[in-house]
């Protein structure tokens, strides 16, 4: 009856194939490889209702069509609530009624589909979300506490990754996820050699991704924990090797934290939240492993998140303050400017070092704030030595990265040394190496309105970054400040000799004033002071101090501080 009310609808592009009985029907949906069903209620001992939750089960994405001899509301409505996309009387069926009913079921299934994708797939690399990576785990967190073997929870996070958004753009970015995702399916399709053979039915292993630059993958059913760790392993060796992303080689790295239950946890969630603070601390360790989760890792995340609720808060309130430490010409040991170096003073606990609250600062954007409320209390703190007949002295201020790429920088340079009426002279403004070569067009074009304005720019950290001759003969620089790793074995360490006077000899060359940081012996002032080192900074002659104390200092040894300091850099 079917094959010949479908015969009626020209150009009908059904193929049908009809089975006789409830196993063969069985066999037929376990293939997988048809559209649509088109069920008989009466099947003998079985019905079509049994029929249809063994479809649900078997093959949920393909819809059922229930037939029947009679109309019976309440087979109806058990139909649809089984699963049914529709219900039909045999008697009463036509031509057009069979195929408006297939054609619609087709529809739904496919549109069910595409929801199902949009709810539970994600969009750009394909792979399971967050949604349907959180059902998956949390059924296998069931098995393995029913005695099913262990679970492990792998959170994978790729280094540095906002450099390549920054560098390339984010459709580069959005290219290189797909490529990572790509490689780590295929590592995932690879790696049931951790499974155990004879694994529990339904454990799966499945790589999801959860947003930005983050995935997650779960490892069903491993015979022991330590097992977990083949997958890192080969996963980190698999994105190894360079992408090729917009016609530039690109390298990557990923941090991946380790989660197994039952010992890590048993809710899903926690078992993500365990992974995810490993990963952290992989980060912290300097990135490209993986570590399991271990207890005490879990304090230490709490301990950083108050940090960093603390840290919000510091600088919301301006709880933060400034240190300066003088520099000192190295010939006549005069001081000729400060640096303003920004301290946490947290009431109770006292001072928090910088080397722990500076990198938090600029994980979570905070350091942008910061550094233009650094940049605005050194002028305004000049403007106070100015009126108290000390100053203007001129002040080194460190830029951030992310400080450094506001596209209002100068603008705002120019309207707090307004402000203050601070000559820009007096404005020394500090930038890294990696910082400076990150985009060396956008840079150039910063610095050259830098200097426009009368604002002095000096390379910190030099040494330690990757900085091109071409860069530094270009850029309308100043000074150069040797990295304090150079010289705290300057004496000692032939490498580090050769090293300073390289740099020395460069930067006289290039018409660049040399800064010495870190300077704390007498060998080592002598060294630098041989070389032809311009100034220094450093504990042999003061630590950083208050503003209030470098007032007091001035006030007392008017004759220390130099007033030919300007003539720094170029010209």
């Amino acid at each position: 009856m079917t094959r010949d009310l479908l015969a009626e609808v020209p150009g009908a592009p059904y193929e049908l194939e009809w089975v006789r009985n409830y196993a063969s029907e069985l066999s037929a949906v376990r293939e997988k490889r048809h559209d649509v069903y088109l069920v008989d209620y009466r099947l003998g001992a079985e019905t079509g209702l049994t029929l249809l939750k063994c479809v649900c089960l078997e093959n949920p994405d393909v819809p059922v069509i229930m037939l029947t001899g009679q109309r019976d509301r309440e087979i109806d409505v058990q139909a649809m609530k089984a699963g049914a996309a529709d219900y039909l009387v045999k008697g009463e069926l036509n031509a057009a009624m069979l195929e408006r009913s297939i054609r619609y079921a087709l529809e739904r299934s496919r549109a069910e589909r595409e929801i199902t994708r949009l709810a539970f797939y994600d969009s750009l690399t394909g792979l399971p979300n967050r949604a349907l990576f959180l059902d998956r785990l949390s059924q296998a967190a069931a098995r393995s506490e029913r005695g099913h073997g262990v679970v492990a929870v792998l959170f994978l996070d790729i280094d540095n990754f906002k450099r390549i958004n920054d560098t390339l753009g984010h459709h580069a970015g959005d290219l290189l996820l797909k490529e990572v995702a790509g490689r780590l399916m295929e590592r995932v399709r690879r790696c049931d050699t951790v499974s155990r053979p004879g694994h529990s039915p339904g454990a799966e292993n499945l790589i999801a991704r959860l947003g930005g630059d983050e995935f997650v993958l779960l490892v069903s059913d491993v015979q022991r924990p330590e097992d977990a760790s083949v997958v890192p392993t080969r996963m980190l060796a698999e994105l190894s090797g360079p992408f090729l992303v917009d016609g530039h080689e690109v390298f990557v790295s990923a941090s991946i934290g380790i989660a197994v239950s039952p010992v890590d946890g048993q809710e899903t969630q926690q078992l993500l939240t365990n992974a995810d603070t490993a990963m952290y601390q992989v980060k912290d360790e300097g990135k490209n492993s993986f570590k399991f989760y271990e207890p005490t890792m879990h304090a230490a995340a709490l301990d950083r998140l108050k940090l960093e609720g603390a840290l919000r808060r510091a600088v919301a309130n301006e709880e933060v303050i400034l240190h300066y430490q003088p520099e000192f010409d190295a010939r006549t040991e005069q001081m000729v400017g400060v640096e303003a170096l920004v301290r946490w003073h947290v009431p109770g606990q006292g001072l928090i070092s910088p080397a722990e609250f500076i990198p938090l600062a600029e994980e979570t954007g905070l350091i942008t704030g910061i550094g233009d409320w650094v940049l605005r209390a050194a002028c305004r703190q000049n403007r106070k030595w100015a009126d108290a007949g000390i100053g203007p002295i001129p002040i080194a201020v460190n830029l951030s990265t992310q400080q450094f790429g506001q596209q209002d920088l100068t603008d705002k340079s120019h309207s707090v040394i307004t402000e203050y009426g601070i000559p820009p002279g007096y404005l020394l403004l500090e930038i890294t190496e990696s910082t400076m070569m990150k985009n060396s067009v956008a840079t150039a074009r910063r610095l050259q309105e830098l200097d426009d304005m009368g604002v002095r720019l000096a390379i910190d950290d030099f040494g330690t970054g990757y900085s091109s001759l071409s860069y530094l003969k270009r850029f309308p620089l100043h000074a150069l400040k040797v990295d304090r790793s150079f010289i705290m074995d300057v004496v000692d360490d032939a490498d580090d000799a050769a090293i300073v006077r390289a740099i020395v000899a460069m930067a006289d060359s290039l018409k660049l004033k040399v800064v010495a940081e870190g300077v704390e012996t007498l060998a080592q002032m002598r060294f630098l002071l041989n070389e032809g080192c311009d100034l220094v900074q450093g504990f042999l002659f003061s630590r950083p101090k208050p503003a209030d104390e470098i007032e007091q200092w001035l006030t007392e040894r008017p004759d220390l501080f130099s007033r030919d300091s300007l003539r720094l850099g170029r010209g």
